[in-house]
């Protein structure tokens, strides 16, 4: 949990295994951004994102705003049981997709949420709609399945009041279908009585290389450069790509100016490569504190502190 000193706000980043769940606690409002797993993927009762909650934040019965970065696995796998514990208000996701089994869930709970506002960056005030192809979704032998609801306001770069003193803004947010839906992360910028949280996402900079490698051309990192780049300054930046050698180049870490950055990791390897990358995490504590989620996962798995059930 990282308090936010003087903002009357409180940032949880959970543990959930190899991926990322953030939540973000104010006095009357609750942010959910992302929530998924690679290895610790099981739902209902023995949802460890959920878990926390229970243990944490016992009484909330409302998220206010549910942000998707994307639809890989590790950051929506754990989302869709949010929707049978809370009444969610607005919920904020590209609409470029994934087929994969855990974004299916996550919008049929989206459709089935009364009262629910969905926010994409494809159209407004529209009929949304997602086509699962059964030539590429985790369950190839079943049918095509298509999800539609009622899509609310496009997203665009308008902050967003969360409350006295509170507002979020996306700084990035692209529909267009990419080969890796990293490319589609959506990048968001928290201001909270005047202290900054960078929300990354995986958004990458480019192919895996050291932090001086300038951002690719196209890359999401070079677009932010040139587009809005004061409004990269921040306080607090919550690492791209789980501290990978696609993300986290000087030149963007740099003009972020962070005085901490949190890494969410863990076990699992990504194309066989352990995350976060040394030389990242070497580059971030030249220039302030690192929080890390990937510290003694193998103690953790019998802590008697641990929340959520192992069955």
């Amino acid at each position: 949990v990282f308090d936010l000193t003087g903002a009357s706000y409180r940032l949880h980043m959970v543990d959930v295994g190899t991926g990322l769940a953030l939540i973000l606690e104010g006095p009357d409002m609750l942010l959910v951004y992302d929530g998924g797993s690679q290895d610790d993927r099981r739902s209902g009762p023995n949802n460890r994102f959920l878990a926390y909650f229970r243990a944490r934040l016992a009484g909330r019965t409302r998220i206010d705003h549910l942000i998707l970065s994307h639809a890989h696995r590790d950051h929506v796998q754990l989302l869709p049981d949010l929707f049978d514990a809370f009444e969610v208000g607005e919920v904020w996701d590209s609409g470029a997709g994934n087929c994969t089994a855990g974004y299916r869930a996550f919008l049929d709970a989206v459709a089935d949420e009364p009262g629910v506002s969905f926010h994409n960056a494809i159209e407004g005030f529209a009929t949304h709609t997602v086509v699962f192809d059964d030539q590429i979704c985790d369950e190839p032998d079943d049918p095509p399945i298509s999800i539609s609801f009622q899509a609310d306001s496009r997203i665009d770069s308008q902050s967003i009041d969360l409350g006295p003193g509170a507002s979020l803004t996306f700084l990035y947010a692209d529909a267009t279908l990419h080969h890796d839906p990293n490319e589609n992360t959506l990048v968001a910028r928290l201001e909270l009585n005047g202290r900054v949280i960078l929300l990354m996402g995986d958004a990458e900079a480019g192919a895996r290389r050291l932090p001086a490698s300038p951002p690719d051309p196209g890359s999401i990192e070079a677009t932010l450069l040139d587009c809005c780049a004061a409004a990269l300054e921040a306080d607090v930046m919550v690492v791209g790509h789980h501290g990978s050698l696609t993300s986290s180049r000087d030149a963007f870490i740099d003009v972020v100016g962070a005085q901490h950055f949190l890494i969410s990791s863990g076990p699992k390897r990504y194309s066989g490569t352990p995350l976060p990358d040394p030389e990242i995490v070497t580059a971030l504590e030249a220039r302030g504190t690192v929080w890390r989620t990937d510290f003694d996962d193998a103690a953790c798995r019998t802590s008697p502190d641990k929340i959520g059930s192992d069955a």
